[in-house]
């Protein structure tokens, strides 16, 4: 989905798609598609009908990899990747005349939106489910270091300011798995995710934060040793910062939660 010029906002996609015949002919950027260079396909939402309205311009096609005119131009890592090793796992792809057959349009023409938000709900809810798991380790992480470190004469975790940690940190990963399990409750009940969407978007608002503060308190409990390769911390870090932006920004879904709260 996401361009060079804006990701958040579908509206202001410049990549094209025009029939020729049985074919469509794609032209245009597309930036951080994930795992690209190891993908054996792509899939590319497009404008397809730029008269429709907005959210009815875009359509989705399935690209192969190998097809004539697609170019990674380069692979970008995340912020703990290595640029010397090349292991940048999101690329910066061009489509130059990219000829695709019409049966590779994947839904209804003008449907890329709704494609897009059909996956968007079950990928929003999935990044929580896993986040979870990765705090409960981190947090399991933090109290093996506060019941085995010492120091001044006495473990880390007699310390108060060690106890309110630990103690933040339980609330905030209680509370959100909850959130989580009852959002997955929603979406099983209703098997609509427009009548969840309220709660799809709470979970994705509040996990960066819930993410961030634990990762954040384990490294700082960790020490120097938190802050080296040889922990997890920084990089658990980093990553509660991606998952405040993929599949949509912190901000946009905070919007979301308002609007329908006010409804």
């Amino acid at each position: 989905m996401t361009e060079p010029q804006g990701g958040a906002d579908p509206k202001v996609f410049q990549t094209t798609a025009l029939q020729d015949g049985d074919e469509w002919v794609i032209n245009g950027e597309k930036w951080f598609s994930s795992n690209a260079r190891y993908a054996s396909f792509l899939i590319a939402m497009v404008v397809t009908d730029p008269d429709n309205p907005p959210y009815q311009q875009q359509s989705m096609f399935l690209v192969p990899s190998d097809t004539d005119g697609l170019e990674i131009i380069r692979n970008v890592g995340l912020g703990y990747e290595s640029e010397a090793d090349d292991h940048g796992s999101h690329a910066y792809v061009r489509y130059d005349n990219v000829r695709v057959p019409k049966e590779n349009l994947l839904g209804p023409r003008g449907g890329g939106f709704i494609v897009a938000q059909t996956r968007l709900g079950g990928g929003r809810i999935h990044h929580a489910m896993r986040t979870s798991g990765r705090v409960q380790r981190i947090f399991d992480m933090m109290c093996e270091r506060a019941i085995s470190r010492t120091t001044q004469g006495e473990l880390l975790s007699k310390k108060q300011m060690v106890q309110e940690m630990i103690a933040d940190s339980w609330l905030e990963m209680e509370m959100f798995r909850l959130l989580v399990l009852r959002t997955a409750w929603r979406i099983d009940k209703y098997q609509d995710y427009k009548k969840v969407r309220k709660d799809i978007s709470g979970v994705k608002a509040a996990m960066p934060g819930v993410y961030r503060n634990i990762a954040t308190r384990a490294l700082q409990i960790h020490g120097s040793l938190g802050v080296s390769w040889e922990m997890p911390f920084t990089k658990e870090v980093m990553e509660s910062f991606h998952m405040g932006l993929a599949d949509g920004p912190t901000e946009v879904h905070k919007v979301q939660v308002a609007r329908r709260v006010l409804d």
